[in-house]
């Protein structure tokens, strides 16, 4: 017998209420209600599902007549050992009917396929069964009462999006197939049916779901793979945190998501990016890590799924709990300590929450994000120690010659806010400060008595001061991680217009890095004080500048340099003080 409806019929499937009585084979009129005659019995129950007494236990064939099954409404779960032949656990099975008859001679029915079969017979008990724990196949008749198969369906769906819903009906109309199939069901049978006919439908969406099953964990495979390069391929943490937040949502369906790192030394947790967060609920819950659902998982390194009942428990009275359909709170791990933890939240308009598996798939995400973020903070700290070198070794250059101390960090200051005008990275920002903290380190190599010397400089010593560049050049030879600074060590005195040094570069030749440190340093020569002239003021200084573009100055870079300062992009206030006060800033 086809176990999809293929059969002409009047009636219209409801919810609620019975459909027209005339459409009704008899069975179907005397469960619609609206005939006086009581349910069937046990005898005729066997007919409807076409059960031959050779086709279940003794046990249950000997009960029948004397009615030895449950009451009305209770739950029955197979208590024989289930036994896979494969990994992970046997499929879990519901049957739901309004006849516990049917559903104990359906579970005896499908003992030996070795499922974890659970029955009720009460369809509202079954909507909570549904929501309360794992269901792959839904196995329910059609009309019960106030509830009706679809809303079996639609309760199925709504928690378990990947599951198999098989509908049974006397009732076998073109309209009742059309909108069960419409509502997700996999397959409708029409009883009377066979058992053979019953375990094939099951089998079959069995399979269709372990198909899709691993075609989805390929997927998510591939796409873990795909993060994990990516991940690799940067040590920007800014970068990191939001490639990883964007991953996080797309791949597990979620509204919201934060990251939040613990800091070291106050161990405070401190939250570093978000993604999809409303600005009024920022400082809200586990977004801050200040609640006792974020402060136990950092505490024990575990995660924690939190559904709405429990947000509204634990979080709080903020506004974001309102907001909480399901959220996970996940520790990032390196080398056995806790060094923050990912949040992520699925909103009120999610019908379903975070499942085991996308625990599990967030467990792989943390794991890969956890060491690309410690990384990016290895790589943070080493350029750190890296600056304070270079730092040290500029301040040993200007404790050698007290005119020019201050002179680096006002470069420094000047030099990044021309960058940022032209719209440079945040590493090419980070190259212009290296740039300008060596700029002059090839002063090293000159001695006391030319830097210090307050009369004009002899042709030799002159000549002597020309190598400086070149001598800078040389101390950063074979050290990659300095390499960006060279263009501004080795060219910041050479002019537009040929008559610089080392090399009389002009025009293009001159790298773009030392047309801009030139400018810059030549600015901030003319508003010092030096031991063979007084400073200009600002302004003066500035007119120089337009003087000397398309001489000395590349006059594009003039030009940026000139109205940087007028729009106020350069902190003249700061660089007042600097001036001012060099050894204090």
């Amino acid at each position: 017998m086809s176990s999809r409806s293929g059969h002409n019929g009047c009636s219209t499937l409801q919810s609620k209420g019975a459909p027209d009585e005339d459409a009704l084979p008899e069975t179907a009129k005397r469960r619609s209600g609206k005939a006086e005659e009581p349910y069937p019995k046990p005898a005729e129950r066997d007919s409807a599902l076409d059960i031959t007494a050779s086709s279940i236990s003794p046990e249950v064939a000997n009960s029948k007549n004397q009615k030895m099954y449950p009451p009305s409404g209770e739950c029955l779960t197979s208590t024989e050992e289930v036994k896979t032949s494969g990994a992970g656990t046997p499929p879990h099975l519901l049957v739901v009917d309004d006849e516990q008859y049917i559903c104990e001679v359906i579970k005896e029915m499908l003992t030996a396929e070795r499922y974890q079969i659970q029955t009720s017979s009460d369809p509202e008990k079954a909507l909570e069964l549904i929501k309360a724990q794992p269901v792959d196949l839904v196995l329910t008749d059609l009309i019960m009462g106030r509830v009706s198969g679809v809303d079996i369906i639609n309760q199925t769906m709504r928690f378990h999006t990947d599951a198999i819903v098989i509908l049974m009906t006397g009732q076998p109309t073109i309209e009742n197939a059309v909108t069960v199939l419409k509502s997700g069901a996999y397959d409708y049978l029409v009883k009377p049916f066979s058992m053979d006919t019953l375990r094939a439908v099951i089998k079959r969406g069995l399979e269709k779901q372990r198909l899709y099953r691993e075609n989805i964990h390929l997927k998510e495979a591939v796409s873990l793979y795909k993060i994990s390069e990516a991940m690799g391929s940067t040590i920007r943490l800014d970068f990191l945190l939001n490639l990883i937040l964007e991953t996080a949502i797309k791949e597990l369906d979620a509204d919201m998501a934060s990251f939040l790192l613990v800091d070291e030394q106050s161990s405070k947790v401190i939250p570093k990016a978000s993604l999809g967060v409303p600005e009024e609920l920022r400082g809200s819950g586990i977004l801050t890590g200040q609640d006792d659902i974020s402060k136990w998982v950092i505490k024990y390194g575990r995660p924690r799924v939190i559904d709405k009942e429990e947000s509204r428990d634990q979080i709080g009275r903020h506004s974001l709990k309102k907001c909480i359909r399901s959220a996970i709170v996940h520790p990032l791990m390196a080398k056995g300590k806790v060094i923050g933890i990912l949040v992520l939240i699925r909103s009120q308009e999610q019908v379903s929450p975070f499942t085991p598996g996308q625990l599990q798939s967030l467990s792989i995400i943390a794991s890969k994000a956890a060491s690309a973020i410690e990384n990016s903070m290895l790589y943070e700290e080493l350029k750190e120690s890296y600056l304070q070198t270079l730092t040290a070794l500029a301040n040993a250059v200007e404790a050698r010659d007290i005119y020019t101390r201050g002179h680096t960090e006002r470069v420094c200051m000047m030099a990044q806010s021309l960058a940022t005008e032209m719209g440079w990275e945040e590493e090419k920002l980070w190259e212009v400060k290296m740039g300008g903290i060596l700029h002059d380190i090839g002063k090293l190599g000159v001695p006391d008595a030319i830097l210090n010397k307050s009369e004009t400089l002899t042709f030799e010593e002159f000549e002597a001061m020309k190598q400086h560049p070149i001598c800078g050049s040389k101390i950063l030879e074979g050290i990659p991680f300095l390499a960006p600074a060279v263009p501004y060590v080795l060219y910041h005195h050479e002019r537009f217009d040929g008559k610089g040094y080392p090399y009389g570069l002009r025009k293009d030749q001159i790298p773009l890095q030392g047309r801009l440190m030139a400018v810059v340093d030549t600015f901030d020569a003319m508003t010092s004080d030096r031991p063979y002239r007084k400073a200009k003021t600002f302004k003066q200084a500035l007119d120089e500048i337009r003087d000397c573009a398309d001489t000395q100055f590349d006059p594009e870079m003039a030009e940026l340099f000139l109205k940087t300062w007028e729009n106020g992009k350069i902190d003249k206030k700061r660089l007042k003080l600097m001036k001012e006060a060099p050894a204090a800033i």
